[in-house]
């Protein structure tokens, strides 16, 4: 997911509002010995990838992340710091491109994030910039101990001399079925090609399946190829709409296992409901479809050969194909000419609440002759009267019909909140304007005259930010993120530009503030009650949230101090 805001400096702050922890009180006023305000545009292009679960429903979020940067811009991406030491604090990594970067939509700057954490499928996903205007992406990432919905793995240890079919059984949101076999006597070979000395094999098999979107979307970069080298020689990108790939992850006497003496024989079942891209029908027993393998390290696809469309004993469809490495396999139609690629969606929200608190969901789906093809959904879609977004989607099918719905996720209170747009041509880029109605009272179609400022539980808050510079007695009015986390689990990301936001925050409920700078996080907790709160801090995270007497909102003014500013 991308989402635009106006830039105009950035310093190396990142802020999220989270669920509330105990932390202790420093009072102390960073703004002592501060002479002079000043803008910083050092740097340009802020972007914040959030990374998230893939299963909307699990209740922890990843961490103790790593990540490198990668591809043909990679030179042009920096830390906050201006560095190239890249941090993710907890699930949130914050990147910008330098001085001597100028994107636009004719030359923008690509790059690559390649993020692996514990119990995490590692993956990659690739980000175009094509303006100077701050973004936030969303990463999702497989969680081996909360498998999402069309996904399924299995690990196993293997005796060698013995072999084994290794099978990945269906589930109730996953019809697929994988099988793996390794020979008996299989050597195994680790990336130099030398035999490792062992008698058996650990095996992480982890498949995805066509039938949800959370499957359907774990693809690296979601589906598209940056590189992809096909067998007549030539090189090209594209798009996989895949009908089902492997994530095969081996190891042996404490080596990775790249290769084997013998190749792994797999079948791989297909869900009754793949349809060819080319041809839009069913495959059929003799049909082929292209095997490919995708080299994490250098972000790259190979086409490997063709598998033969066959059936089992039980009547399923299977494709047969024997891999020789280990990578991700795929088996996938590849579209030339039939996509419009990456497509930015630019949004409009119209809504009966300006400021709103509670966490929505726009759910994106794309569809022809009353078949959905692509779905994608947006789990931190802010609702906010007049505002706009642009939204950047992959492998967005030509000719299609798109339509957009926006519900409440799960969590949400107002379970009465609707809305979406009507729909639109998957490769205009035409405005897409979206109603949405959050109090139960209001019109459908939401208009000016019937707008409020916020949910009847919430007050509106005039957020004024600023980072102090200890080091050169100078504070910053800086460009940041905000994520609001009520008690409810409730999470929205908001913007903050030259250190000004407007959000909505409901009284009585305990936020914890946190402050996270070149990787190390400052945390603090504040709610709003009576005429005003203020922040309670263990790092020197200052502020207050008084409330107008006459208005009724909230002016609130919050203090960073930066001991070390670049």
């Amino acid at each position: 997911m991308k989402k635009i805001f106006t830039s105009i400096l950035r310093p190396a702050v990142l802020l999220s509002l989270g669920l509330a922890l105990t932390v202790g009180c420093q009072q102390i006023n960073p703004l002592e010995g501060v002479e002079l305000t000043v803008n910083n545009n050092v740097y340009k292009s802020p972007i914040l990838i959030e990374f998230v679960d893939a299963n909307p429903n699990s209740k922890t979020l990843p961490n103790d992340l790593t990540v490198t940067i990668s591809g043909p811009g990679k030179d042009l991406v920096f830390t906050d710091l201006g560095g190239k030491d890249f941090k993710v604090a907890g699930n949130l990594l914050s990147v910008v491109l330098g001085q001597n970067a100028n994107p636009t939509e004719s030359a923008p700057v690509e790059f690559t994030v390649s993020v692996k954490g514990p119990n995490y499928v590692s993956t990659n996903y690739s980000i175009v910039v094509t303006d100077l205007e701050s973004a936030t992406y969303e990463v999702p990432l497989t969680n081996l101990n909360a498998l999402p919905d069309g996904v399924g793995a299995i690990s196993k240890t293997t005796l060698l001399a013995t072999g084994e079919t290794i099978t990945v059984p269906a589930t109730s949101s996953k019809p697929e079925v994988a099988k793996i076999s390794i020979a008996p006597g299989t050597q195994l070979k680790d990336e130099n090609g030398l035999v490792i000395n062992t008698t058996n094999v650990s095996s992480t098999i982890v498949q995805y399946g066509t039938g949800t979107e959370e499957a359907a979307n774990s693809l690296p970069n979601e589906g598209e190829g940056n590189t992809i080298k096909y067998k007549d020689g030539t090189t090209d990108f594209g798009t996989f709409l895949s009908a089902g790939f492997l994530d095969i992850e081996m190891t042996a006497g404490g080596k990775n296992v790249k290769s084997f003496s013998t190749p792994l024989d797999v079948t791989l079942s297909l869900n009754p409901s793949y349809e060819d891209p080319e041809t839009e029908a069913p495959m059929n027993v003799g049909d082929q479809i292209p095997v490919w393998s995708y080299d994490k390290a250098k972000d790259e696809w190979t086409e490997e050969g063709v598998a033969t469309i066959a059936k089992d004993a039980n009547g399923n469809l299977v494709a047969n194909f024997k891999v020789s490495h280990l990578s991700i396999w795929t088996i996938s139609r590849n579209y030339k000419g039939k996509t419009c690629g990456t497509k930015t969606i630019r949004i409009k929200v119209n809504s009966d609440v300006r400021y709103g608190t509670s966490k929505f969901s726009a759910k994106i789906t794309y569809s022809k002759n009353g078949k959905a093809k692509l779905s994608k959904s947006f789990n931190n879609f802010k609702i906010s009267n007049g505002s706009s977004y642009n939204i950047k989607v992959k492998r967005v099918p030509s000719g299609y019909t798109g339509r957009i719905v926006v519900t409440p996720v799960s969590t949400s209170p107002n379970t009465t909140s609707k809305g979406g747009s009507k729909s639109f041509m998957s490769c205009n880029n035409s405005v897409v304007i979206v109603d949405v109605k959050v109090k139960a009272t209001a019109p459908d179609i939401p208009t000016p005259t019937t707008t409020t400022d916020t949910e009847s539980d919430a007050v509106k808050v005039n957020l004024d930010f600023t980072a102090a510079c200890i080091s050169k007695n100078i504070s910053i009015k800086p460009t940041v993120w905000l994520k609001l986390v009520d008690d409810t689990n409730t999470e929205q990301l908001v913007s903050v530009v030259e250190g000004k936001a407007i959000i909505g925050m409901k009284k009585g409920v305990k936020y914890t503030l946190t402050a996270t700078y070149n990787g190390i996080d400052f945390s603090g907790e504040v709610t709003i009650n009576g005429d005003k709160a203020t922040i309670v801090s263990s790092t020197g995270l200052n502020g207050s949230f008084p409330i107008d007497a006459t208005t009724g909102e909230v002016n609130a003014t919050v203090i960073y101090p930066l001991n070390n500013c670049q």
